[in-house]
């Protein structure tokens, strides 16, 4: 009797190991999946930026997709300097920019020149 308790707990054993191993992996080095899905703007540079005003939501996840029609040397290169993030813009070449969360408040965007402006809105979370 004794060597079928043994046995038996010895079965449930090897099929529960496998899942408890995968479980601890997977608490200590996957990343969990982010809920949030990324939102994509699209930004078309001509003459100006289109649209100049965006509005996102506080900690939203936004990913900006920059595509330059204008040949002018003003919009070669984009400028969000409170961000730290600058980028030049070829022609007719999509540019993306991640940006990274956001904190209410308004985030402004230039040109290397400072003639071309735009503005992020962030708004508080509700």
């Amino acid at each position: 009797m004794t060597r079928l308790l043994v046995a038996s707990g010895l079965a449930a054993a090897s099929l529960l190991a496998p899942s408890l191993l995968v479980s601890r992996a997977a608490a200590e080095g996957a990343p969990a999946p982010s809920p949030q899905a990324v939102r994509e703007i699209e930004i078309v540079v001509d003459g100006g930026y289109k649209p100049s005003r965006i509005v996102v939501a506080e900690g939203e996840r936004v990913r900006l997709k920059l595509i330059r029609r204008d040949y002018s040397p003003c919009s070669r290169e984009i400028v969000f300097a409170s961000l730290n993030i600058r980028r030049e813009l070829p022609t007719d070449v999509p540019v993306v920019i991640d940006l990274p969360a956001l904190s209410p408040g308004e985030v402004e965007f230039k040109c290397g020149m400072n003639m071309l402006r735009g503005v992020i809105v962030v708004e508080p979370r509700k």
